[in-house]
């Protein structure tokens, strides 16, 4: 799934493949899939339900655009009495994007800098 969060409107409207859920306390939760480390929870409101699909709304924080925050995260939808309803991929894209480079990448492995070899055999005709 692909959410575009804009800066000037920060509730965005998301669909699941989760029918016939009723009212409950829901969350949204983002883990960054780049580090597995930043892990944000976001209330999630049920707009409605049907026999297909569900719809949700989700407020983002103000400065989410900002932060730099575009890329793919593991996302979970869960709830109070229910627990994990549904787990997957989720793309988010914002606008402005914040700057390019700010947090830097370290695995923590000693071979970071490893370099491979590349070995070329040419197709010969």
């Amino acid at each position: 799934m692909t959410i575009y969060v804009l800066e000037n409107d920060l509730q965005v409207e998301i669909a699941f493949n989760q029918a016939n859920l009723v009212a409950d306390d829901y969350t949204f939760t983002v883990t960054s899939q780049y580090s597995h480390q930043s892990t944000i929870t976001y209330p999630a409101q049920l707009l409605y339900s049907n026999s297909r699909y569900s719809m949700f709304e989700v407020t983002f924080p103000v400065g989410f655009g900002d932060a730099h925050k575009n890329g793919v995260y593991y996302y979970e939808l869960s709830s109070i009495s229910n627990g994990s309803i549904e787990k997957g991929l989720a793309k988010i894209i914002t606008n402005p994007g914040g700057e390019i480079h700010t947090l830097a990448y370290d695995s923590g492995l000693v071979t970071e800098e490893r370099v491979s070899e590349v070995y070329f055999r040419p197709n010969y005709t």
